[in-house]
């Protein structure tokens, strides 16, 4: 049997991974990054005080030691990993890397190198996005993706359900309408580019429509779950027989 030793600052434990949140209040149907009935295994949420979705798209400065401290606070809780519940998240990797001992994957588009090697470098990555304005070539450089590696963006701001609901707070949210539109957004950008390789999404709210974005494309679709499932995977290791 192992031996385990205390956490002063930990209420609980057993706790896989650690996410941080956006200030937001709204749904988060199942497969959302920010529902608990998404992983199989212990989750801890944290909401980083005033991170609104505009300054964390930015990047904002202000924020960083806040988003630091969070991280801190889950770290002090005992969590093997940390992820968020946004891909623009991504301004802080760096600097809550440096801030805790932990592995940090703060956004999706982390995952953008891993596909580029797994794809032929003929074949663009396509990314759909929550704000495609905001995911720029500073944005990508920081994910550690090659300067001439081809990804073909697409944002869901100008879809109507997305655009007017879920980037602002939002009471109600009808998954069935919000798959038409991302799905829609999918097959658009494999009409455009029909020689894509594979997807990603960037918002850790459109995971729940990734099967469906498979089954319209063809194509492997990479998301928040995907990294998050990784890192939980290989930080518990199972044994084997046989």
């Amino acid at each position: 049997m192992p031996v385990y030793t205390s956490q002063p600052s930990a209420e609980a434990g057993g706790f896989a991974v650690g996410i941080l949140l956006l200030d937001y209040k709204g749904p988060f149907v199942p497969g959302d990054v920010g529902n608990a009935t998404s992983y199989d295994y212990p989750v801890l949420f944290r909401t980083v005080p005033k991170a609104t979705s505009a300054r964390v798209f930015s990047g904002d400065p202000a924020l960083e030691a806040t988003v630091i401290e969070a991280a801190k606070a889950l770290e002090a809780q005992g969590v093997k990993g940390i992820s968020s519940d946004c891909g623009y998240f991504v301004n802080y990797q760096d600097a809550v890397a440096k801030a805790v001992k932990v592995p940090v994957y703060l956004s999706s588009l982390l995952q953008l190198p891993f596909i580029s090697a797994c794809i032929g470098r003929n074949r663009p990555i396509g990314v759909i996005c929550a704000n495609a304005g905001a995911l720029g070539n500073r944005v990508l450089e920081m994910t550690g993706l090659a300067a001439e590696r081809e990804v073909f963006i697409k944002g869901m701001r100008e879809e109507p359900v997305f655009g007017s609901s879920v980037t602002g707070d939002c009471v109600q949210l009808d998954p069935e309408v919000l798959e038409v539109e991302v799905v829609g957004v999918a097959q658009r950008m494999m009409r455009e580019r029909p020689e894509l390789g594979a997807f990603l999404i960037e918002c850790s709210m459109l995971p729940p429509y990734a099967k469906a974005i498979q089954d319209a494309t063809g194509l492997p679709v990479f998301d928040f779950l995907t990294m998050i499932d990784y890192h939980e995977r290989a930080a518990h290791r199972p044994g084997y027989d046989g």
